[in-house]
């Protein structure tokens, strides 16, 4: 797999999880200003804090990979999105708290589009 396109997956992932976090929780509870004006100061941090969290998933991703280097673009991309929501939720089920199971989806669906749009849209530049 191209190590651009896994790069491009991740950082779509961490930039629009919170995001959709942020919508998900606008849906499900009283949403304000103040909320909002909360969200942008948090997001930096949320970023962060999903760099580092995710770190593992996408280690044992590579290395998964590594060994089996001969795989269809389809295929990697269906393990690639499999990994990450596995990955995902272990990892938010860990941490375990309030809203674990709201992040988990946010992240969930930020990888599935990221999945979907990057295999689109990108598909002859990774294309051996």
């Amino acid at each position: 797999m191209n190590t651009i396109l896994m790069l491009r997956h991740w950082i779509f992932t961490l930039l629009c999880g919170p995001i959709i976090f942020a919508i998900i929780n606008g849906f499900t509870s009283n949403w304000s200003a103040n909320n909002f004006y909360g969200f942008f100061q948090l997001y930096p941090f949320a970023i962060i804090l999903g760099l580092l969290f995710s770190l593992p998933t996408y280690i044992f991703y590579m290395l998964i990979f590594l060994l089996f280097k001969n795989i269809k673009m389809i295929y990697e991309r269906i393990i690639l999105v499999t990994i990450v929501i596995i990955g995902v939720f272990i990892t938010t089920a860990l941490i375990n708290g309030i809203v674990w199971f709201d992040l988990a989806i946010s992240y969930s669906i930020s990888s599935i589009i990221a999945g979907i749009f990057f295999t689109m849209y990108f598909k002859n530049e990774t294309e051996s």
